[in-house]
């Protein structure tokens, strides 16, 4: 299982994941409600939508570029976010977002971790396009409206402390607080502070 954060050319953020058949409970796979998501699909979220594309979808997903993922996602269905008038249809609707959040805290595709100063970050892989349109990959930190990225990062950041998250946020990009950019907000003093522990 594989999640992906990526930036699309309209500057929404989505997530996108997939939902196998090996994720659901047979059970619950194999209830009429279920349709045909039984055989399992891909998620598509952002702050303000959430669409599904169900099976068969293109297996190498993972693989495509930016603009590749837009169109699977212009693809993908709109889910409603109302209730649903029927029994069966809200049990659905319960059943799929139940499935798809454990699917997505299953994925292993980000860290979180509490700095030194008390502040919870997120940390996870985030793809956008470059300016010749290119897909480029940051490490991004977030926390609440504050972003940071690193170009370049250890291929083990899942494994790192917090000290070494930490150092790692001394090296990103200045944060950056949406949607009015302001300046830098660390201190070259940090660095040694951190380095010392």
């Amino acid at each position: 299982m594989s999640i992906r954060d990526y930036t699309d050319s309209s500057r929404t953020e989505w997530r996108v994941w997939d939902v196998t058949p090996a994720q659901m409970h047979p059970v619950t796979r194999g209830e009429d409600y279920m349709g045909d998501m039984q055989d399992g699909w891909l998620v598509f979220e952002s702050a303000k939508a959430k669409r599904r594309l169900n099976a068969p979808y293109p297996g190498n997903w993972r693989n495509f570029d930016i603009p590749t993922l837009e169109e699977l996602c212009r693809r993908a269905k709109p889910v409603m976010r109302r209730r649903s008038s029927s029994p069966s249809g809200a049990h659905r609707a319960v059943s799929a977002a139940e499935i798809e959040r454990d699917a997505e805290v299953k994925s292993d595709a980000r860290r979180t971790f509490t700095s030194p100063h008390g502040r919870e970050w997120t940390v996870r892989i985030h793809e956008c396009l470059d300016r010749d349109k290119a897909t480029q990959k940051v490490l991004r930190f977030s926390a609440g409206d504050i972003v940071v990225e690193l170009l370049k990062w250890p291929e083990h950041w899942r494994d790192l402390t917090v000290t070494q998250f930490a150092v790692l946020l001394l090296d990103a990009e200045p944060p950056r607080r949406r949607p009015k950019g302001q300046g830098p907000q660390r201190r070259m003093e940090d660095r040694e502070t951190l380095e010392s522990r």
